[in-house]
């Protein structure tokens, strides 16, 4: 189902389907049922993860079989990371995976969960896929740091390009009612020289109405951000933000309904952006779920001018 966002009064408007209470007939992708973070390869391709397993997998756009499975669970050195981000760099060329960085369930600080990985996109068309560049699992701690807060509580849920190789780090906690997003400067370098440390700047705090962060995406001169609540239940929205000190805006579109957007990604070459669901559930896990029965939801929206 696609919708098209247009201009009007500073905002970015959906159109198509204005009048819907929500997000009607997605699509549905097999293979993985916890769709937590993607990415685009090339123009047809996209590479999902699950936050449940360190087995990528490969989906061509509008193809709803299982996908192609990229195994990073033997280089990665982890069977699941709790992977919850991705963003592909200006030249389309490295692809950059983070994980939560929380603690597990137990409240326990294990290595696993703190990973940041980059893959290089080798080939495009029928023969795509990725191939392990390394990691970086030093980031933790540093993130603490620049946001003033030596808790042990963090979740990271976002991870887009930035200017000159940057990245940014979007946290799905709030601060202060505030959203949180991190200037990542040197993320190529610390992936080529573990031994070096990250350098962050200083954090950007955005009103997305008491929402946290669970997805975003640089888009020509903006980023989309898809906010969404601390816990796992409560609203979700959609904001455009032009970044740095500016003040995010937030998008009129219907509502996202039973949707649970953990994943937005541009499509190459359309205009378009899609929105991925996490549809985990007791019903559809993704350790647990037969492969052909899991599935997660999608939804592109059509970018106008």
């Amino acid at each position: 189902m696609r919708f098209q966002v247009w201009s009007l009064g500073g905002l970015l408007v959906l159109l198509g389907a204005a009048q819907a209470s929500e997000f009607p007939n997605p699509i549905h992708y097999k293979g993985l049922c916890e769709a937590s973070a993607a990415t685009y390869i090339d123009n047809d391709h996209f590479v999902v993860a699950s936050d449940e397993t360190n087995i990528l997998r490969l989906y061509t756009r509008n193809d709803k079989s299982e996908g192609v499975p990229l195994d990073f669970e033997h280089p990665s050195g982890f069977d699941k990371s709790d992977i919850e981000a991705a963003a592909r760099d200006d030249e389309g060329e490295i692809v950059y995976w983070i994980s939560s960085h929380s603690l597990n369930s137990s409240g326990e600080d294990k290595d696993k969960r703190k990973i940041f990985f980059a893959t290089k996109v080798v080939a495009v068309g029928k023969a795509a896929t990725l191939q392990w560049e390394g990691d970086f699992l030093r980031l933790r701690d540093a993130i603490l740091g620049v946001i003033g807060d030596k808790k042990s509580e963090l979740n990271i849920e976002g991870l887009a390009t930035a200017p000159d190789g940057a990245l940014l780090i979007g946290l799905r906690d709030t601060i202060d009612d505030k959203a949180v997003v991190i200037p990542f400067t040197n993320p190529a370098e610390v992936i080529s020289h573990p031994e070096r440390s990250a350098v962050l700047g200083e954090p950007f705090r955005l009103d997305l109405g008491g929402l946290g962060i669970r997805s975003v995406e640089r888009v020509d001169d903006h980023y989309l951000i898809v906010a969404g609540p601390v816990s796992d239940e409560g609203p979700f929205a959609l904001y455009r933000w032009l970044g740095g000190k500016s003040s995010p805006e937030e998008l009129k579109a219907p509502a996202l309904g039973s949707l649970r957007p953990e994943a937005l990604m541009q499509i190459p070459g359309s205009g378009m952006v899609q929105i991925l669901s996490d549809d985990g559930s007791q019903t559809c896990d993704d350790e647990k779920t037969p492969l052909s029965q899991r599935a997660f939801r999608s939804t592109e929206i059509k970018l106008g001018n």
